[in-house]
């Protein structure tokens, strides 16, 4: 049937889109809303529209020229898609005082640098890889056969173009290399737009994620990547198990803003969060 709807409206057809962002939407509901506790619909209405604002985009290609041009990558782009969902929560705020936790070649935070109301980038980074990227030391009975596109990365490579990439910045930044466990063990700043996509682990997830809230500043921005991601056999065991539980935890806390392959929260109040250090 669509490839019928294809061939009659072609591929632009909002009519065709439609159709994907349901079907799309359908799919999606079908195996989060489960392991939702509360709020359903809000996340009914937030996945809907995440899909919508995907299919329904600007074109990114000449953002991702620039990019391409102007910086060193040498893996596979896992970022640019999210470049119009950024400008739309980011480029409103007054400034920018940016924290990742994993860089890999630095997309995301020369994305960030970019932004005219940015005052600072700290990116954190073991530079080591995990389970998906086929080099982590960890073992887990949950995984799937390994991701082809992820073998073999040379990170001592990964970490020269990240370096290189965030020093064409103007914007003043650090490249910490370490784990995000002790960089939040030794932080005492504070930040107002967070970006977590580090390990995948369920635990690792969790812990970045209330170390995270415990110095996000009040109306911060919150990013969890890989929310649609499911790498290990149990739901639960992937970064939406923890995402969710922390949601849960902390919801009067937290506005759901946005939700696609990534989630974006947004922090309601400065209340404290048990610390995970």
């Amino acid at each position: 049937m669509k490839k019928i709807l294809l061939l009659i409206f072609g591929r632009q057809s909002k009519i065709v889109k439609y159709l994907v962002i349901l079907k799309n939407s359908y799919q999606t509901l079908k195996k989060i809303l489960p392991q939702v506790k509360t709020n359903k619909l809000k996340f009914i209405f937030k996945i809907i529209q995440g899909h919508y604002y995907i299919e329904f985009q600007k074109n990114l290609d000449n953002e991702k020229e620039y990019f391409y041009k102007k910086y060193q990558f040498n893996y596979g782009d896992f970022f640019s898609g999210n470049i119009n969902i950024w400008k739309s929560y980011l480029t409103p705020l007054k400034e920018i005082k940016y924290l990742e936790i994993d860089s890999f070649e630095g997309r995301s935070a020369v994305f960030v640098g970019e932004l005219d109301n940015v005052k600072e980038i700290t990116s954190v980074d073991t530079f080591e890889g995990s389970d998906e990227l086929n080099t982590s030391k960890r073992s887990n009975h949950f995984m799937k056969p390994k991701i082809p596109e992820f073998l073999n990365i040379n990170f001592d490579l990964v970490y020269k173009n990240c370096s290189e990439n965030l020093n064409k910045l103007k914007t003043p930044y650090k490249l910490i290399k370490d784990t995000s466990h002790n960089f939040f063990k030794s932080n005492n700043k504070k930040f107002n737009v967070i970006y977590i996509d580090g390990s995948h682990f369920y635990e690792d997830v969790k812990k970045d994620f209330i170390n995270s809230m415990n110095c996000l500043e009040e109306d911060g921005i919150l990013i969890c990547d890989d929310f649609y991601w499911f790498f290990y056999e149990k739901i639960e065991q992937n970064p939406i198990g923890a995402i969710l539980e922390c949601y849960e935890n902390n919801k009067k806390d937290l506005d759901i803003l946005f939700i696609n392959n990534q989630i974006i929260f947004k922090k309601l109040n400065s209340a404290l969060y048990i610390s995970s250090n």
